[in-house]
């Protein structure tokens, strides 16, 4: 990790700086919140996400203790000090840092174990505690010193109740963003449990349905991690329930985040049962949500909800080969694009980039001229520009071997042995980091393609040793498929096996 004189982090300036842009936050509050991060060791593509959270939970952490102060008078002693504190080392600028923070925030903690003060102080102290936890990306942490604040006694239940939302997302966040499954069914729990017994539907119908939304979302992360379809249905008939008690006219931002949450619930379980119905009605949420998070109110998100549409869109267009939604499918990427640009959002505009890839080789496959097929490419070089392969290694993996995909289409329109060998130099790069040992089955899918691609090239050039290198590849690959009991694959293998043999003795003979 490289430092500059000041201790913060220079590898991951760039990071910085957007999320300077971006948040409209000081530069000081940006470089000391991803300190956590790299000591963590998490992903790139994770900083700037994380880093948001983390300036959220510094927001909240400085307008409780600004609350806190204006609740205590200056003849509090020892208390009305330890805030002036707490608030001088809350300050941005160059002096400002988390250690200093969180020692103020233990002293707190420490004197309010200590001195006689009133409930509801201490379960601020608590809060105060538990954001600034949150700031550090202490998920676990926080989630505790949440619980602890809702355990003081003689507070009222609506306190109670937010300080259990809080620690429920708290529990969420932890277990989306660092994959603790343990973390979200807890979550689950607190909410099934201590925060619907809090929460009546009848009497407190927005809170009734902000907890259901919290619920679908726990259910709907755990549901696309896992197999199966009841974890995906629960979250679906908690978005449903929050959606009943939102009162639209009064909540629209609220509503339509929950129909883009139903949305997402709706497109994984259609696509992994193949239920038409199903991803129509995914459609339909989506189309819904957009009429009220509109790129002028809510910009963020809706690039979120108008690519959501596309991903469900190019996956029922690739289904059913339907070149009309395909093509909605690609409106809708570019229509991202207006948001998430390359300057301000540069991971997500190489993740668009890589999806629109995606829908326009699928596109490009019926239609008669390369021009689509050409347009693949050049989406898929573009998300290249920013996933390299040191800083992004499997995302970079990934569009690799969409390229070459794309490539092996374009050479078979076009009959360019140039464009074939790009698109198998594609598929080798893209092996590099799907390796047998770490990803067999990605490894296996990836090799099939290159000893494909290799074939079609030996063919075109007569190259003998090409074609027995793709029967080599091919033979490898058919193991694999036969031993994971993949019949379909097993069965696709074993015919481009053939096809490899008979290109061997044809040019043997020659």
């Amino acid at each position: 990790m490289s430092l500059n004189p000041a201790g913060h982090d220079l590898s991951y300036q760039s990071e910085i700086d957007l999320a300077v842009n971006n948040l409209s936050a000081e530069r000081s509050d940006i470089e000391q919140l991803v300190l956590p991060l790299v000591a963590k060791g998490v992903s790139r593509s994770q900083i700037s996400g994380l880093l948001k959270l983390s300036w959220e939970s510094l927001q909240g952490l400085r307008a409780a203790v600004t609350k806190f102060s204006e609740s205590v008078s200056a003849e509090s002693g020892d208390l009305a000090d330890l805030i002036r504190q707490c608030e001088l080392d809350l300050q941005p600028g160059s002096s400002f840092s988390l250690e200093a923070v969180t020692r103020a925030l233990d002293a707190f903690h420490r004197f309010g174990v200590s001195a006689e003060i009133d409930p509801r102080s201490i379960s601020a102290i608590f809060e105060m505690q538990a954001l600034g936890a949150a700031v550090c990306q202490e998920y676990e942490r926080a989630a505790e010193l949440y619980g602890q604040a809702a355990q003081t006694e003689d507070i009222d239940a609506e306190l109670q109740r937010n300080f259990l939302m809080a620690r429920a997302t708290m529990l969420l966040d932890y277990g989306r963003e660092f994959s603790n499954n343990e973390s979200l069914h807890k979550a689950i729990d607190l909410l099934k449990t201590k925060i619907s017994d809090l929460t009546s539907r009848d009497e407190r119908p927005a809170d009734w349905a902000a907890s259901r939304q919290l619920l679908g979302t726990v259910f709907g992360v755990l549901g696309q991690r896992q197999g199966g379809t009841r974890n995906l249905e629960n979250a679906i008939e908690a978005f449903q329930d929050s959606l009943d008690s939102r009162d639209r006219q009064q909540h629209p931002l609220q509503w339509a985040e929950t129909q883009n949450s139903l949305g997402n619930a709706l497109g994984i379980l259609g696509h992994r049962l193949g239920d038409e119905e199903m991803m129509l009605q995914s459609i339909k949420a989506f189309e819904g949500a957009l009429e009220d998070r509109t790129h002028w109110r809510a910009p963020g998100e809706w690039a979120i909800t108008q690519n959501n549409l596309a991903a469900v869109l190019q996956s029922q267009g690739q289904k059913n080969k339907d070149t009309k939604m395909l093509k909605q499918s690609v409106e809708a990427y570019k229509d991202v694009l207006n948001e998430w640009t390359k300057e301000r959002y540069p991971i997500e505009w190489a993740a668009t980039m890589n999806n629109m890839g995606t829908a326009l080789r699928l596109l490009g496959e019926h239609r008669k001229g390369p021009r689509t097929l050409e347009q693949s490419v050049a989406a898929y070089n573009s998300s290249l520009s920013i996933r390299s392969r040191d800083q992004f290694p499997q995302e970079w993996a990934m569009v690799q071997n969409n390229l070459g995909a794309a490539l092996q289409k374009l050479a078979e329109r076009e009959e360019n042995s140039d464009t074939l060998k790009r698109a198998v130099d594609a598929y080798e790069n893209a092996l590099l980091e799907w390796t047998r040992d770490q990803m067999p089955m990605t490894w296996a899918m990836t090799m099939a393609n290159l000893g494909v691609a290799r074939r079609t090239l030996a063919e075109v050039a007569e190259d003998i040793e090409s074609a027995r290198k793709a029967v080599k590849e091919l033979e490898t690959v058919s193991d694999v498929f036969r031993h994971a009991s993949h019949a379909q694959y097993s069965e696709l293998s074993i015919d481009q096996l053939a096809q490899a043999r008979k290109l061997v003795d044809t040019l043997a003979e020659a």
